[in-house]
Formats: structure tokens, sequence, C-alpha cells
């Protein structure tokens, strides 16, 4: 069986170059990289899940649940790549840091947290729209990967109105026995009932 194991050890991180024109408006700036989102999947990956754009986007620090955590959208074939399955609820963690670099964190269900605070997140956006993203590289089953996660939607005061979580694996090592999913396999999830609320779960643990 295919899987793709999320728990990550390092971060790398992912460039964008913000440009205007003279009139001020935006031109290039504030777009998800190929580096985050390949070329070869990028139209159908974006087709299920919304992307924004911009150089102004919301401040998302703070703490979040997904729940119930959907799966909306795959190019797997896995036993996991179901349409409609629901996963156990996705904590996730925005939190500044002493120089106002946006850190992550994230777990999923009751486990133990399965990201790093090392993570540094980039976020684009304008409004009240936001994408956020980083690239972590781990190992599983001694099997070297690079993936991408994604989260998009919008900022309330509630929450994250139209939250969705991806992530899509970038490159991995040798794999004979197709342990980890496929180079360019994406899972995209959403929250069920549209709002991830806002949670202080880290204080929990």
């Amino acid at each position: 069986m295919k899987r793709l194991v999320i728990i990550v050890v390092l971060a790398v991180l992912a460039g964008f170059t913000s440009c205007k024109k003279d009139d001020g408006e935006e031109e290039d700036g504030g777009n998800v990289p190929e580096e985050v989102i390949p070329a070869a999947i990028s139209e159908a990956f974006r087709a299920l899940m919304p992307i924004y754009s911009g150089i102004t986007p919301p401040d998302i620090s703070g703490e979040y649940v997904s729940s119930p955590h959907t799966l909306t959208g795959t190019n797997g074939d896995g036993a996991n790549d179901v349409i409609g399955k629901v996963f156990a609820d996705k904590y996730i963690a925005f939190i500044k840091d002493s120089n106002g670099k946006l850190l992550y964190s994230e777990k999923q269900g009751e486990s133990l947290q399965g990201v790093s605070d090392d993570v540094t997140v980039i976020v684009v956006g304008k409004s009240n729209q936001f994408t956020a993203y980083f690239i972590t590289t781990g190992i599983s089953n001694g099997i070297r990967y690079k993936q991408s996660t994604l989260i998009s939607g919008t900022l309330t005061s509630a929450g994250i109105s139209g939250f969705h979580y991806a992530f899509i694996m970038l490159e991995k090592g040798d794999d004979p026995d197709d342990t980890l999913v496929d180079v360019n396999t994406y899972r995209i999830f959403k929250d069920g009932d549209g709002l991830a609320v806002r949670n202080n779960w880290t204080s929990k643990q």
C-alpha cells in the first residue's frame, strides 16, 4: 500500500519574488512558485483547491482544527485515496517567533506533534484570503523524500473559512517497492463543515 508520511524533520524555504508595475499594481508578486506546485500537476491541482496570490495577506497567526478533515481531491490510487473519506482531525498552528517569523506545527488526531516548530511558513494573498506554504524534507522507511504543504482559506474571527490543506510529493529516493507514493502525487483535504475553528490545542498537550 502506498502511503505518504508527513512527519518531517527539516524545512526548506520556497522563495518568491515580488514585482510591481509602475502604477503600484501587482504584476507577478505573491504567487505560489512552481517549486511548490509542479507545472505537471498545476492545472489539475488548482482546479481542486483555491490558491490565492497577492502581497498583502492577512495575519494568520493562531491555532486551528479541521474537523471533519475530509479528503476532497487526489491523483493517487492507494487505499487512503478515497474521495469523501474522513480522517482524524487535523490540528495546525501558526506561531510568530520573537523576530516575527511565522513557524508551523501540526498534529493528527491525538498523536504527538508531527511537524517541527522549525518549519517556516511563507504566506501570500490579499485582504482576508491567503495561501500558506512550505517545503519539507525527511526520511521514511529509509527513503529520502521532499514534499510541499499548502493551506488556504479566508481568515475570519471564528477561524479559517473554506479551509483547504494539501501536500504534494516533490521528490523521493530509490523506492523499488513503491513504499511511498509516486512523485507529483497530491492529496487535498478540506474542513467538512467549511470552517477550521480556532482551538488553542498547543497549550493542552
